[in-house]
């Protein structure tokens, strides 16, 4: 599994890094955990997920999104 740290990117970076990682994991077929700022708004990220249909689990307490690969 893969792991990203966003709590260094305020929005909208935040949003453009975790594209790009997501892409790779993507490329890869691996799961990713991303570390978001629990002051900073995921709601982007997670409407993003939701309409392409990622499976994924937010722990807003932790900071902590983990996204499953897509299985095409």
């Amino acid at each position: 599994m893969l792991e990203c740290n966003l709590k260094q990117f305020k929005c909208p970076q935040q949003f453009v890094q975790f594209k790009l990682a997501l892409r790779n994991a993507q490329a890869l077929n691996q799961a990713i955990t991303f570390s978001i700022n629990n002051d900073e708004s995921a709601a982007d990220i997670k409407r993003f997920l939701t309409k392409n249909a990622f499976t994924y689990e937010f722990d807003k307490y932790l900071g902590l999104l983990h996204v499953e690969p897509l299985h095409v």
